[in-house]
């Protein structure tokens, strides 16, 4: 999967979607995406392989089972990924659960 193809997918079952953080202020559900890390293959100071570590944030005002399924079967169904437990942040009212996968 490619960013790009997280995007579409995303769009697809109508979540919203942003990399990195959205122009203008969105309410909850949402997903976010950022590249933590990079792990790319070079040689003469050209990238042969790259390969990036993306931290996947859905945040949402209340745990809905149904949207977490949808992000886990539908958008993230070819990615090995590995997440984290709901937590609630308090300071801000909504329920973060965040997935970790390489693209």
């Amino acid at each position: 999967m490619t960013l790009e193809e997280l995007n579409t997918r995303c769009k697809n079952e109508n979540i919203q979607y942003a990399y990195g953080v959205f122009q203008e202020p969105v309410s909850p559900p949402h997903l976010i995406a950022l590249e933590t890390e990079t792990d790319n293959f070079m040689a003469d100071n050209k990238v042969f392989s790259r390969k990036g570590r993306i931290q996947l944030d859905l945040t949402m005002d209340y745990i809905d089972f149904d949207l977490i399924d949808k992000v886990e079967n539908k958008i993230l169904y070819d990615v090995c990924w590995n997440k984290t437990e709901a937590t609630y942040l308090s300071d801000e009212k909504i329920w973060q659960i965040s997935y970790f996968f390489e693209i």
